[in-house]
């Protein structure tokens, strides 16, 4: 018997010997991913590089940033092949992935990915160029969920971003979001090659930030009693809308975004769209109240008083403590939608009219006037801190010195006017690039995404010169009808692929009907992810219709 067992024993080994000198079963990936890389130069009939258990995914030894870029590759790897790959800082001959920076490379988002049968190299101009070249191999990998090994094709690939602002904003004023769904928000950020996430924080309808020195804040203005159903209703669903982030969640995001090499920019919106604030102190108003925190939506001409020097005392004591928390080397402090009704009739706004010895003109109030030294006051203190000032294009209504970055959101016109008066300019239209806006949804299918696709964000009008002043694109979401993941994630996938394509890819590589294609492997990696995506079939999109004000 005892003989029996090692003669079976023996077989099994000398069968399994048999079994691992045959190749094993892979499906080689695709470099047509979304956005489209600036080159792309396959070797035709070379062998691919297979990703096997035995892998490694090797980085500098020291390198903090790259070692975690590595742990990321790693887990992207598992998630669609199912193969579990090492880390580590020694690079062998072969069967390596081998992550390393050059500066030499210029531009610092710029990576180059030569893939052999042996070796993969990755390099980037910086850490963060090579964790975008990760974010290539995430989605050129093929999914098989432990199917097949997965593979690379053979060939190099160079790259380089067309803007180097790329963002997208969320607002958490109207309906408040947890940390956690904003973790994987920021994920899909990063699939995206997004390096901007823009939080609005503060709006009428909820204040979201915690502010030690004015507690109130958190208090009285993060929660409103109801909401109105639906736009030029009457009716309230009657449920309490609440919720904040403390600041050491708010450096808990910041954390998680810099990791994956994003940005976060606060956004303290003011003078305007500050009723939560007016409902917590009201004596920061014209009138001094009683306000609330508003249950429906839209522009309130109950604004922060621009002529008392308590109001601007207030707004530097919030964006000190913001500074403290964000690092980020912009602070956008809005400026948009700030009715003058209430300045116009206040004695206080008046008197600070006279002493500053504002006069209104053809083209600007002396009201418009106030709030650009409002904002210049504020910028100062943005300034002392080592920090720009951003805000949305209607602060160039009083003529504001060309150091402000300007977001252009009204109309392509006002990116345009931007630029030509010298401003760093972040283009953001409403009509292409608001994916809540209600008009626009209304669009199905691929109408929906080829909105976004076809946009220009650089006219034709502006010089040489002033396109330089075009620093980058943004897409928006702003949250009045969207108050669940399942309605954030329709609202923002597939049109965020439109979106990163037209904030990386050189405009003449883009091809609508390529780009579709290349967006079937795209709207996989979803489905294996769990997020939610609208159909580009237009019968299957009817189904969202369910959702009002969608």
């Amino acid at each position: 018997m005892k003989n029996f067992r090692l003669r079976t024993m023996a077989g099994g080994v000398l069968l399994a010997g048999l079994f691992a000198c045959s190749e094993p079963k892979f499906e080689t990936g695709s470099y047509q991913v979304i956005p489209l890389p600036m080159d792309i130069a396959e070797t035709v009939g070379a062998a691919p590089f297979i990703i096997r258990p035995s892998t490694t995914v090797c980085y500098p030894e020291g390198n903090e940033a790259l070692e975690r870029t590595a742990r990321f590759l790693a887990s992207y790897i598992k998630e669609v092949t199912g193969t579990e790959v090492k880390t580590g800082t020694k690079a062998g001959s072969k069967n390596c992935i081998v992550l390393d920076v050059d500066p030499g490379l210029g531009n610092k988002e710029a990576y180059v990915l030569d893939v052999t049968d042996r070796r993969v190299t990755l390099t980037g101009a910086t850490e963060a160029a090579v964790f975008l070249g990760t974010q290539t191999l995430y989605k050129a990998l093929p999914i098989t969920e432990g199917q097949a090994l997965g593979a690379l094709p053979a060939g190099t690939v160079k790259d380089e971003p067309r803007f180097a602002y790329r963002g997208f904003m969320i607002d958490v004023g109207r309906h408040f979001f947890s940390v956690d769904y904003l973790k994987e928000l920021i994920d899909v950020m990063a699939l995206h090659n997004i390096n901007y996430f823009h939080w609005h924080l503060t709006e009428d309808q909820g204040w979201r930030i915690e502010i030690k020195k004015y507690p109130k804040l958190t208090e009285v203005g993060a929660t409103r009693k109801e909401t109105i159903t639906e736009p030029g209703s009457k009716e309230y669903d009657g449920k309490p809308v609440s919720g904040f982030y403390t600041q050491e969640e708010a450096r808990e995001i910041v954390r998680y975004a810099a990791e994956r090499f994003i940005t976060v920019i606060p956004e303290i919106d003011l003078p305007g769209h500050m009723l939560a604030a007016l409902a917590s102190y009201p004596e920061l108003g014209c009138t001094g109240g009683p306000y609330e925190v508003p249950t429906r939506f839209g522009v309130f001409d109950d604004v922060l008083c621009g002529g008392n020097e308590r109001t601007l005392q207030f707004a530097k004591d919030v964006l000190n403590e913001i500074m403290d928390i964000f690092p980020s080397p912009y602070i956008h402090i809005g400026g948009d939608e700030c009715p003058k009704t209430r300045w116009e009739k206040c004695p206080k706004c008046q008197a600070k009219i006279r002493e500053l010895g504002l006069k209104s003109t053809r083209e600007h109030s002396k009201e418009n006037q106030l709030q650009v030294w409002f904002m210049s006051e504020v910028e100062k203190e943005i300034l002392a801190r080592g920090r720009q000032m951003m805000g949305w294009d209607e602060i160039l209504e009083g003529n504001p010195d060309p150091s402000k970055t300007v977001m252009a959101w009204t109309s392509p016109k006002a990116g345009v006017k931007s630029a030509q008066l010298g401003h760093p300019t972040i283009i953001t239209p409403i009509h292409y690039l608001y994916f809540s806006n209600p008009w626009i949804n209304r669009l199905m299918g691929e109408a929906s995404v080829k909105r976004v696709y076809d946009f220009e964000p650089v006219a034709d009008t502006l010089t040489v010169d002033e396109r330089k002043n075009i620093i980058g694109a943004q897409g928006c979401i702003w949250t009045e009808w969207t108050k669940d993941s399942v309605k954030m994630e329709w609202q923002m996938m597939p049109r965020i692929d439109a979106l990163s394509e037209l904030q990386w890819t050189q405009p003449e590589k883009k091809d609508f009907g390529q780009f579709t294609q290349r967006l079937r492997h795209q709207l996989k990696l979803y489905d294996l992810k769990g997020w939610n995506y609208k159909s580009l079939d237009e019968a299957d999109s009817l189904k969202y219709r369910q959702f009002k004000n969608w």
